[in-house]
């Protein structure tokens, strides 16, 4: 039923989409904003750039974006040779495969838009400013809205880029990469500075449970149980005693400050009744709303998500990826193919021996 309204409801977007952009054709083509719709379910919204490139090239711009795309490289065949090697001897399925609207809905479907959509208009900003920074004119930017998710682009001049030094060429190509892996980077030390390494956040109270007898609200932040940290692995150990048992749960509450909760667990309960996700600093508690960061980590986790994604999926070399782009400028087409075929192969044996929806 979820499946069935989910493809309703797209279709019902896209009709109006196509609707929409059929009325106003005239209107776009009489300006220098171009709009079409492409198989129905493709939104290309286009505009000429009119700025001016380099007259000269930034060798140091080249030299950074290189250099950022081999930290890439080395990462992402780092974690490609891991899962395989992981899924073929511990038999685990470790990698999730996103589908918006399906495993993905609410906030986080929001969330993943919009880290997706910056996403990837920083890395087309990237291309573009060293395609400028080299010489190499921009043609065109534009957007591009491929069922529900948000594409940027930009066009470079083709002619002018393939004439140019081969370290150019793949200083250009390696920019989105770069863009890329410092926002993965970025939201990742954003995480390791907010997030508290033990605890959690009460983030919903079961009714009729033994944290809501108990007292326990949204937003509670458990610190400490029984003076030790408060872990899951600990919560559980606690939970799982077979006789009478009291808790003493060391937490902040909003408008309270810092209290303790006590609860007596019998034998025969076994669950507290909540659910949780990570605990902001003590640091970080005193400046913002355990809410709030809740929003906050949600945030950082899905640019984290896609930004290291996109890195993973552009730095490889797949035909299409900025990584098979420069495979082929450094290694020639035919010796760029081979290393293109190997590289899908071992993406697509990575996705079947450890992908799960």
């Amino acid at each position: 039923m979820e499946i069935l309204v989910y493809v309703l409801s797209l279709l019902s977007l896209w009709l109006t989409i196509n609707l929409l952009v059929m009325f106003l054709r005239n209107r776009f083509e009489s300006s220098e904003l171009n709009v079409e719709v492409k198989y129905g379910v493709l939104l290309l919204v286009r505009r000429r750039y009119r700025g001016v490139p380099s007259t000269k090239e930034n060798t140091a711009y080249v030299y950074i974006m290189i250099g950022a795309y081999i930290i890439a490289l080395v990462l992402s065949i780092n974690v490609l040779v891991l899962t395989i090697y992981t899924s073929l001897i511990v038999n685990t399925r470790s990698l999730v495969v996103l589908l918006p609207g399906l495993n993905v809905t609410g906030e986080d479907l929001v969330y993943l838009i919009f880290a997706l959509a910056i996403g990837a208009f920083i890395h087309e900003f990237l291309h573009a400013k060293i395609s400028l920074k080299t010489s190499i004119p921009v043609k065109t930017y534009g957007l591009i809205l491929a069922l529900i998710l948000p594409i940027a682009f930009v066009e470079i001049d083709e002619e002018v880029f393939v004439k140019a030094k081969r370290r150019v060429k793949v200083a250009v190509l390696s920019a989105g990469v770069a863009a890329n892996l410092i926002l993965a980077l970025i939201a990742t030390t954003m995480v390791q500075l907010t997030v508290s390494p033990t605890g959690f956040t009460v983030v919903g109270v079961e009714g009729n449970s033994l944290a809501e007898k108990s007292g326990f609200l949204v937003n509670d932040v458990v610190y400490r149980i029984n003076g030790s940290d408060a872990t899951l692995e600990n919560l559980r150990n606690y939970l799982s005693v077979n006789e009478s048992t009291i808790l003493v749960f060391e937490l902040y509450r909003p408008g309270a400050g810092f209290m303790n909760i006590t609860v007596l667990k019998q034998p025969y309960e076994n669950k507290l009744g909540v659910f949780l996700a990570p605990a902001p600093s003590r640091s970080i508690i005193a400046l913002m709303d355990p809410g709030f960061f809740i929003q906050l980590f949600k945030l950082m986790y899905w640019f984290y998500i896609v930004n290291f994604s996109l890195v993973f999926f552009n730095t490889l070399p797949l035909f299409i990826t900025d990584g098979g782009r420069i495979v082929k400028e450094i290694l020639g087409e035919k010796i760029g193919d081979i290393v293109n075929y190997v590289g899908l192969l071992l993406v697509i044996l990575m996705i079947a021996l450890s992908a799960r929806i």
